[in-house]
């Protein structure tokens, strides 16, 4: 499948949070997040810490363009893509991640909290949802 069509497919959210925060809750969702984002060193650490993980089970392969891929970098290299994904300009940079045998594409972009799956297959997304709990991510669907 092409980033196109994968990104038109079903997909998950992975992310700071165990749910999506409703419009009209209370609270101070922008301020939580903003600071988030101001402060991206723990969310680098644990994005980075699932894709490696990730990366003991399925080959991935990387790219920040979607048209020149890296397969399987080297951890410190993977750990470089999502710091610089999270902390450097342009602020529109995404770090694209798919499986090298699979159809699923992960993507990370600068000015968010979290990580989109699309398409994960069943195993798959009951494997990144253990990875993520253990670095204090949570993997839920959207609602609409």
């Amino acid at each position: 499948m092409s980033i196109e069509e994968l990104l038109e497919q079903p997909y998950y959210i992975m992310d700071i949070l165990p749910m999506q925060v409703p419009t009209d809750s209370g609270g101070q969702y922008f301020k939580v997040e903003q600071y988030y984002l101001n402060h991206v060193e723990r969310l680098s650490c644990q994005y980075a810490d699932v894709l490696l993980k990730l990366n003991c089970y399925y080959d991935l392969v990387f790219s920040y363009d979607a048209e020149h891929w890296q397969r399987n970098p080297e951890p410190e290299k993977i750990v470089q893509m999502v710091n610089a994904c999270l902390s450097e300009e342009p602020t529109e940079m995404c770090l694209y991640v798919m499986l090298a045998k699979d159809s699923m594409l992960l993507t990370l972009q600068r000015d968010t909290t979290h990580m989109t799956l699309y398409n994960p297959a069943d195993e798959l997304l009951q494997l990144l949802c253990q990875l993520a709990s253990v670095v204090g991510l949570f993997v839920w669907p959207p609602t609409n």
